[in-house]
């Protein structure tokens, strides 16, 4: 059983952008979209520059929430 400390440890199987990449195919499979801002959000996430928490208040806010 892998924990999330374990998965903190290993290094990412793909680079930031086939992760974004794969991440929007799923998204538009399913009938969404992805901005080029959903996409920025995700490399500040990814690179350690924010968290998701803070990235979805940030829409929070900007949607009025």
């Amino acid at each position: 059983m892998t924990t999330s400390q374990d998965a903190a440890v290993r290094p990412a199987s793909r680079s930031i952008e086939d992760s974004i990449q794969f991440a929007t195919a799923g998204v538009r499979l399913a009938g969404g979209t992805v901005t080029e801002e959903d996409k920025a959000a995700c490399r500040r996430v990814l690179n350690g520059e924010t968290t998701a928490e803070e990235e979805l208040a940030a829409l929070r806010k900007e949607l009025g929430y």
